[in-house]
């Protein structure tokens, strides 16, 4: 997936909220389900060739322990090794063939889905930005450096302010835009 597309979705779940988000990560768990269902299907061939190869092997060593000549008996062991090689090698193709072309499935429709978000992203109406800024806060305050999963609300709270304070004193036009490790203003009463 490309990085476009990655930040399309991880705006549209900030945007549309954990509805979509919600929406979005079904349609992901379900394709997961089908190729978790298709890996599934993929083991038992792989322990039906498995049971072939330990018969194979027993006949292999059946060959091995007869009274046959030594000729004989590498001639056999190579037929038997070189049929169960190309057995082998023709269900290794089959299996990743299979997966190669159910993986692109599920990559053109993931990038499908994408483009549908991203076409209703770019058709939803952008809200006004507040560009008009008060100078009626509190003069007195603390100096904060922002956090991962700090929001303006969450601040407020646990610094005896006010949003419209730290906005205003901070000039913050989109609260959504807060950047870790920034260093803002919190005036308090």
């Amino acid at each position: 997936m490309n990085i476009l597309k990655l930040t399309f979705f991880l705006a549209a779940i900030s945007i549309y909220g954990p509805l979509s988000a919600q929406t979005s990560v079904a349609d992901l768990q379900q394709d997961f389900a089908l190729l978790k269902r298709e890996v599934g299907q993929l083991r038992l061939q792989v322990e039906e060739l498995a049971t072939e190869n330990a018969k194979l092997a027993k006949k292999l060593r059946s060959a091995q322990s007869t009274s046959a000549t030594n000729d004989a008996i590498d001639a056999r062991s190579n037929a038997v090794l070189a049929e169960a090689t190309a057995r082998d090698e023709a269900i290794k193709k089959e299996i990743i063939a299979q997966v190669k072309k159910d993986l692109t499935s599920m990559a053109n429709d993931m990038n499908s889905a994408m483009e549908k978000l991203a076409k209703a992203i770019g058709s939803r109406p952008q809200a006004a930005v507040k560009t008009n800024f008060s100078d009626d806060y509190p003069q007195n305050g603390i100096r904060y450096v922002i956090k991962s999963g700090d929001t303006l609300g969450k601040i407020a709270r646990q610094n005896n302010s006010k949003i419209k304070w730290i906005q205003d004193a901070n000039r913050i036009s989109d609260p959504r835009g807060l950047s870790v490790g920034a260093e803002i203003f919190i005036p308090q009463e």
